[in-house]
């Protein structure tokens, strides 16, 4: 997948391909999308054409999360600069225009399966089977005509073009405009563009547009009513062209929102790395296994159950197209580890003991039911719909929140009641999960995992511990393609896991820096960034062959492990330069 252009208003996002708006999902993240061109073809869009032809067209982010667009054209230049503004379900589109245009604006509602009611007078379309509606309104220093139902002529000029989402027709703005309410469009452009102008940060010195990109995509990633994290934007993006491995992430995964929390920690947005912490807290039951569901809903509830859309052809005919994730109804391990992880380096970053004492049941529970549970199979961390296995990677992992449970108890003047248990998971794992001198996939395969490359960096191991270089060694033999991207296993339940997986291709560059090959990481690096285009967004896999992203876009996740990433390895050769005086 070529990249496309990304804008949000931590409510929900956009995606835009060229000139084309194709997928805006409203009123949340994981809400019906009105624009679906993105997975199919007659799915609706919102697309600005030229009457000239068009030659070349760049885009950029201008400021943080606003993209512009300039079409150059045989005749003249158009300029469009779309926003997501705070707090509403509008896109606002603003026109700088050299020539004439149309504006083709189409929305669908329930994922395109029911086509609206259009309102001409109010130039509203409203959904056949509902109450909501969309208008279609505009502010521009030019002549305008409607031409059909579903398109306007601009003249040359410059303005606003507005697509606003309501609930039911009755709230729209196109309503209340008719009611004598007067509306600025100007002003909630700008103001969105001061409030991404103000997450300043220090950039590093390397990789620094990446870097920024990827600190702007996890702020963005933040449903700023609740505090959660989105995994990813986009449903059915595939894995694999054409192919079936398509699934919906617009969820608030444990796993990924505490890595996003970590990247937060280590950017220096201590306060929003917070507010996914604190979501996640609120997420922690103590009738049974503390995250329950691997997945919730960015408001905080049970995830939907998972649905195929039968009547999208999906992206590039790549069918199903699936709304909700089975990955809900499963056991994974892994999760509290993770998050224990991230709880313990916001206690380590802030030295917060109020909040941890206020939450200290929390972890007591997570470290209490770990240490009891933790012979338990699962479906592990890639979420394998097979039979359920002792996967190595969640007993590390589990080890992990025993760790930081036990250390966050002694910052506490507690005694770490977990060693025993830890001692005795780890033990386990040297005793199930070694094969030849390397660690498995699980007690009793054969086969390699590309998670266990996270081990040292989650302190199970260290790094020259000689079973793991031995992993090392096997999944640079076995996983790595293209020199440095690497799978995440060999096959699973749906067959061969066919492209790299770049959460792991970024772990092998977290190992390398810990290792100190620092030209490794950073070639890593380096070749992700060549395919992010102009706007640095990166995708869940990457086919090598064609030098494109697939999966879901843009990951929240990588961009995370890039963001810590970045940091390691500009320490490393600041530390390295330092020894060299």
């Amino acid at each position: 997948m070529k990249p496309l252009g990304y804008i949000s208003n931590q409510r929900t996002s956009a995606l835009i391909d060229g000139t084309s708006i194709v997928w805006f999902p409203v009123p949340k993240f994981d809400s019906h999308s009105i624009f679906n061109k993105l997975l199919d073809e007659d799915g609706g869009e919102f697309k600005i054409i030229p009457e000239s032809e068009i030659v070349k067209i760049n885009q950029y982010y201008e400021y943080p999360l606003v993209l512009s667009t300039e079409v150059q054209t045989r005749e003249g230049k158009i300029k469009i600069t779309d926003v997501l503004p705070l707090g509403e379900t509008v896109i606002i589109r603003k026109i700088e225009s050299e020539i004439p245009f149309t504006a083709f604006l189409k929305p669908v509602f329930n994922y395109a399966l029911y086509r609206p009611i259009i309102d001409e007078k109010l130039n509203r379309f409203i959904n056949s089977k509902g109450r909501d509606c969309i208008a279609f309104l505009y502010q521009y220093k030019g002549d305008v005509k409607r031409v059909n139902s579903f398109s306007w002529n601009f003249t040359s000029g410059e303005g606003y073009l507005v697509v606003n989402y309501a609930s039911d027709s009755k709230h729209g703005v196109a309503s209340k405009i008719e009611k004598g309410l007067e509306v600025d469009f100007e002003r909630p452009f700008e103001k969105t563009v001061s409030f991404w102008k103000s997450f300043d940060f220090e950039n590093t010195k390397i990789f620094p547009d990446l870097y920024k990109s990827s600190v702007y995509l996890l702020l963005s990633s933040i449903y700023s009513p609740s505090g959660a994290s989105v995994a990813a934007p986009t449903t059915s993006l595939p894995e694999a062209e054409g192919g079936s491995r398509n699934w919906d992430y617009r969820f608030a995964w444990v796993r990924d929102s505490s890595l996003t929390a970590e990247a937060l920690l280590d950017a220096g947005y201590i306060v929003e790395a917070r507010r996914i912490i604190n979501f996640l807290l609120s997420l922690v039951n103590f009738s049974t296994k503390p995250f329950y569901y691997p997945l919730y809903t960015i408001e905080g509830t049970i995830p939907p159950p998972e649905r195929e859309l039968k009547w999208l052809s999906g992206y590039k005919n790549s069918r199903p197209v699936r709304i909700g994730n089975a990955a809900s109804t499963q056991i994974q391990l892994d999760i509290e580890g993770f998050f224990l992880s991230a709880l313990y380096k916001y206690i380590e970053k802030t030295n917060d003991l109020v909040m941890l004492r206020d939450v200290y049941d929390k972890v007591e529970h997570i470290a209490d039911w770990v240490s009891e549970n933790w012979e338990l199979k699962d479906a592990g961390i890639w979420e394998d719909r097979g039979d359920p296995q002792h996967y190595t990677h969640s007993k590390i992992m589990m080890w992990v929140a025993l760790e930081k449970a036990g250390k966050l108890a002694e910052k506490l003047g507690f005694k770490d009641k977990w060693k025993d248990s830890r001692e005795k998971l780890r033990s386990w794992i040297y005793g199930n999960c070694v094969y030849e001198g390397y660690f498995t996939r699980y007690a009793g395969s054969k086969d390699i995992d590309s998670a266990i490359l996270s081990a040292p960096i989650y302190n199970f191991v260290e790094i020259k511990d000689p079973i793991f270089l031995n992993t090392l060694s096997k999944v640079e033999n076995e996983l790595v393609i293209d020199k440095y991207f690497v799978k995440r296993y060999k096959s699973d339940f749906m067959g061969e896991a066919k492209h790299p997986f770049l959460l792991t291709t970024l772990w092998l560059a977290r190992v390398y820096i810990m290792l100190g090959e620092i030209e490794k990481a950073r070639e890593i690096i380096q070749n992700i960034d060549k395919l992010t285009g102009s706007l640095h967004l990166v995708g869940e896999h990457i086919d090598v062959e064609k030098g494109e992203f697939t999966g879901n876009y843009p990951q929240v996740f990588v961009h995370a492990e890039l963001v810590m990433t970045i940091k390691e390895l500009e320490e490393k050769e600041k530390e390295n330069n330092n020894n060299k005086k």
